[in-house]
């Protein structure tokens, strides 16, 4: 979780790290292709027992920027498969 000590350096590399353990997870699967992004990240975030972040819009806000940022790369490089219609 994230402390009020940290850097603002240190609390962008997590969740940066978060945003790609989001890409990383079954939340981005075929299982939830019907469901929006951020109800997926959300969803993630409860799992993971991340309330701190769904509590700060800034952090929740940042995380969602990262993981749309780093969609494409994602996918690049195969982190996330194409939709097979």
């Amino acid at each position: 979780m994230m402390s009020a000590g940290r850097t603002d350096e240190t609390a962008e590399c997590e969740l940066d790290a978060l945003a790609w353990e989001f890409l990383c997870s079954p939340y981005t699967g075929r299982n939830y292709w019907d469901w929006s992004l951020d109800r997926r990240l959300d969803a993630y975030l409860r799992h993971q027992d991340r309330g701190d972040i769904l509590k700060s819009g800034a952090a929740y806000a940042t995380v969602l920027d990262r993981v749309m940022a780093n969609l494409g790369r994602a996918r690049r490089d195969g982190v996330l498969s194409p939709p097979h219609v």
